[in-house]
């Protein structure tokens, strides 16, 4: 059937089939996540407090103490890739154990995995092939996630670091 031998109907009924077609993406990627993400959140300061809280109680349960004094906050602003309004920010700060010996490593490792998901965290899965020197586990009631990167026999540096979920700065989307 040619397009001038089809009817109104018909017409009505294929735009709303295209037009169905073409929303169910929008939907299905993350439109309904943008309204979510545009909700207050907790401040940046809080971010903060609560990323000290987590490295202070990581930190009670490992065999091995840092070689220095945490590294300043590391702000930045949330990317594209978070399907999120700009202007949200994220934060992170973290340790440095220096060289562990191999039996230390072990150590931390089973320490770190048992008091994370025993607080709720979970296991943060990689893509296929991609590093796997580090162990990342995510708590599900605040998006936290903690990370304990020189994991593998192979790696020098233990470090552990904590990041926060985007948020606002002050706590409310810009008006």
């Amino acid at each position: 059937m040619s397009a001038s031998n089809r009817t109104p109907l018909t017409r009505a009924a294929t735009a709303a089939a295209a037009l169905a077609v073409t929303a169910l993406p929008l939907t299905a990627c993350g439109a309904a996540t943008v309204h979510e993400r545009s909700k207050p959140t907790i401040t940046l300061d809080q971010a903060k407090t609560q990323i000290d809280g987590y490295l202070a109680d990581i930190l009670a349960k490992l065999p091995v103490r840092p070689v220095s004094t945490p590294a300043s906050f590391f702000d930045m602003e949330c990317d594209a890739n978070d399907i999120g309004p700009h202007g949200r920010q994220q934060t992170s700060r973290g340790y440095d154990f220096g060289d562990v010996s191999s039996d230390v490593k072990v150590q931390a490792v089973t320490d770190y995995r048992t008091f994370l998901t025993g607080q709720g965290f979970q296991p943060v899965q990689d893509p296929p092939n991609f590093h796997h020197a580090w162990i990342k586990l995510k708590n599900p009631q605040n998006d936290f996630l903690a990370t304990l990167d020189g994991t593998s026999d192979s790696s020098r540096d233990l470090t552990l670091k904590v990041s926060s979920p985007c948020v606002w700065p002050n706590g409310t989307p810009p008006a």
